[in-house]
């Protein structure tokens, strides 16, 4: 009668057995992680490509309403349309203030207000954030007064560009100086700075019509 003994493994064998296991398992986690870093930045990404679309959007509605009279003499209100072209660690900071007959944020009521937009540091994260000033009673300071919002902190950047009525592009507007004879600019075009993961800034854009811009 024949006897069949029973074989184990060697403690060769099982070593490789789960030198084997472990790799396959290692690449299986990094291909796993690789995934969600992939899906968290994408989140992140898709997050603050729809945050900066409203606050674009918002600014484009604001400058499209900007208001100039065709007559501004013996006035207590400065109508004007100021932007500033500026840079700061390599990246645009400009300033708007002007005149508007956009919707206040605060109150239901429509009627000229004083806007202006800036780059400044957050206090809570010593970081660059884009602001709001709204002042909805004009006086004859059109880049002074009224209440300051936080837009969103984490932006890096803010630029416009203005274009008048021949499409010739300007890096300032003072719509004060004579060189613009009070007009408004046609259009403006306004670009929002942020940064990646990685810390290099990437923008989006959009552009304003002015109804009354060009005159």
């Amino acid at each position: 009668m024949l006897l069949l003994k029973n074989k184990g493994f060697t403690l060769v064998e099982v070593m490789v057995a789960a030198g084997i296991l472990a790799l396959i398992m290692a690449i299986i986690y990094g291909a796993f992680a690789g995934s969600l870093k992939t899906m968290e930045i994408s989140t992140e990404g898709g997050d603050v490509y729809r945050k900066a679309r409203l606050i674009l959007n918002h600014i484009a509605q604001e400058i499209s309403c900007a208001y100039l009279p065709a007559e501004q003499e013996n006035s207590s209100i400065q109508y004007a349309f100021i932007g500033e072209d500026r840079e700061e660690d390599g990246l645009p900071r400009d300033t708007l203030s002007f005149t508007t007959t956009a919707f206040p944020v605060k109150g239901p009521a429509r009627g000229l207000k004083e806007i202006g937009y800036a780059i400044t540091l957050d206090p809570e994260t010593d970081e660059p954030a884009l602001v709001m000033r709204e002042d909805v009673t004009p006086d004859d300071q059109v880049d002074e007064g009224g209440d300051t919002y936080l837009l969103d902190a984490g932006m890096w950047g803010l630029d416009f560009t203005f274009y008048d009525a021949r499409g010739r592009d300007w890096e300032r507007w003072d719509s004060t100086a004579s060189i613009f004879a009070g007009k408004l600019p046609q259009r403006v075009q306004i670009a929002l700075y942020y940064k990646d993961a990685q810390g290099k800034p990437f923008s989006l854009t959009t552009t304003a019509l002015i109804p009354m811009g060009g005159e």
